[in-house]
């Protein structure tokens, strides 16, 4: 079981791991070894997953898991979350894949062969570029040093693959572009057959250069039947097609795209690998403008708008009921800091989120009843709806993440205890310990400001980009706890969107509102 547990996801012979995995799960039913018996069908699961069939893997691993909860089988419970790790990834639910991610690293303990640390690892590297995570490419340098010590030139190569995908995604270009050469000298060197995950990745890394012809050779091997068709990667060939349809749409070849994209869809509806129909959608609607069939192409954006915000509302529920389960098991209580970091982060923007606010807020107040104030800012984007509407939901998520970025900036300037939270949709929240009402009503107004006259010409247009803010503090005059200073700011922040909105009302201006304009 350890050879296959190490073979298992880089060995291109899945036919002989599956025949192996399931003759050691009948042998070890034989002798009654449960916990042996379940390794193997999470090694057979594993080879399911990578030919497509994400239900039926996932269905193992949870059963697994079922197994390994009740018997307190730590190292099986691992593996299971692992498996689940990259069937919810490939599913599109990235929140899920990171924290079964996250469990599969925590779980496994020191001693397990190195093979397996590599794996565990790289796979929350994954789940962490996918989701934009600036740490992720950190990771990804720390796995390669084990697998060069280990001299495992098979783990290098997807782990160099990996980063550089994840990177190009992400905009990183040079790392990308550096990732491909190493891998490409790997590859030489040792005389590497290119699959077809890296020919993606070789392929969308040329493409983010904008070196469209040599896009366009690299990928060109993958479009062989017998290459796109034999692939062994979990999308069932997908993402490469969406890929090729980049390309070709690029450099103006729409026929090319087009049929690369149909039969991209198709593979996607057909494996039910949602997140990679969702970036289909956005391209077919890309594809239909630059035909010229802009009413085609509206349609398609709508319905691009509409899934991709129906996947980040599952997500948003997924997670929060993972993090519940989560934050109640033992082995959680033992995660360390980092981990704990992940759970406490808002994952569009980076800011603390609700449950960080509800554990610390109470806490600050508590501490400074009667003797030090603190005081908080709630921040609402003015018109927020219009901007989603007019320039598309991707547009207001990135708005989302820039108002983050100056709130972060703005904190810094607080002291140390201060920090941001998004406490919903386009709503934040800036607390600032150890800071009074006067202060802290200067700090917001430079907020206010500074969001006002930031460049959002190459996002939103004409479209102005504007915030309301309701200030309050603790003690005033008495001590308040977390729900009536929340309150308090909440009904200036109504005053401050009544009288005009691109302002900020403090305790004093409630009580006389200032003329709009």
């Amino acid at each position: 079981m350890d050879e296959l547990e190490a073979l298992s996801r880089f060995d291109t012979d899945l036919d002989g791991v599956a025949a192996s995995a399931e003759g050691a799960a009948i042998a070890a039913r034989t002798l009654d070894l449960t916990e042996l018996a379940l390794r193997a069908d999470l090694v057979a699961a594993d080879v399911r997953r990578r030919r497509g069939h994400l239900a039926d893997a996932g269905s193992t691993a949870q059963a697994v898991q079922r197994w390994a909860t009740e018997h307190q089988a730590r190292f099986l419970l691992a593996r299971s979350h692992h498996l689940l790790a990259a069937v919810f990834q490939e599913l599109g639910d990235l929140s899920q894949a990171l924290e079964h991610a996250v469990h599969s690293v925590d779980l496994l303990d020191a001693d397990v062969p190195v093979e397996l640390r590599i794996d565990h690892r790289k796979r929350l590297a994954d789940c962490l570029g996918l989701q934009g995570d600036a740490g992720a490419q950190d990771r990804y340098a720390e796995v390669l040093v084990l697998a060069e010590q280990l001299g495992d030139v098979g783990r290098l190569s997807q782990i160099l693959n990996n980063s550089a995908y994840t990177a190009s995604l992400a905009g990183l270009h040079e790392t990308a572009q550096a990732a491909v050469a190493r891998l490409q000298a790997l590859s030489a060197e040792h005389g590497l057959t290119t699959d077809l995950a890296t020919t993606d990745t070789v392929g969308r890394v040329l493409m983010g250069l904008g070196r469209l012809d040599d896009a366009e050779e690299a990928l060109r091997p993958g479009l062989d039947p017998a290459v796109l068709d034999g692939s062994r990667d979990g999308d069932a060939g997908a993402d490469f097609l969406l890929t090729h349809a980049e390309v070709q749409r690029a450099r103006g070849r729409l026929d090319e795209a087009r049929a690369s994209l149909q039969e991209c869809i198709r593979r996607c509806e057909e494996h039910g690998l949602t997140s990679i129909r969702i970036r289909a959608r956005r391209e077919e609607a890309a594809l239909h403008a630059d035909a010229g069939d802009f009413e085609a192409a509206y349609a398609e954006h709508v319905r691009y708008a509409d899934a991709a915000l129906a996947l980040q509302s599952e997500q948003r529920d997924a997670r929060a009921r993972t993090l519940q389960a989560m934050y109640e098991a033992t082995e959680a209580r033992q995660q360390s800091r980092r981990y704990r970091e992940l759970s406490l982060r808002d994952a569009l923007t980076g800011l603390y989120n609700r449950r960080h606010l509800d554990e610390q807020l109470p806490g600050l107040l508590a501490a400074a009843a009667g003797r030090r104030p603190v005081s908080v800012g709630l921040v609402d984007l003015d018109h927020f709806k219009r901007i989603n509407d007019t320039c598309s939901h991707e547009v207001g998520d990135e708005v989302l993440r820039q108002v983050a970025r100056v709130l972060e900036a703005v904190a810094s300037t607080v002291g140390e205890e201060a920090f941001a939270a998004r406490m919903g949709g386009e709503e934040f929240l800036l607390v600032m310990p150890g800071t009074d009402i006067d202060r802290a009503t200067a700090v917001l107004e430079q907020l206010r400001h500074g969001i006002a006259h930031k460049q959002w010409d190459h996002l939103v247009g004409a479209l102005p980009v504007t915030v309301s803010i309701g200030a309050a503090v603790s003690p005033d005059p008495l001590p308040l706890d977390t729900p009536e200073l929340l309150g308090r700011a909440d009904a200036r922040l109504y005053v401050a969107k009544r009288t005009g909105r691109d302002r900020v009302i403090g305790p004093r201006d409630a009580l006389t509102p200032r003329a709009t304009g």
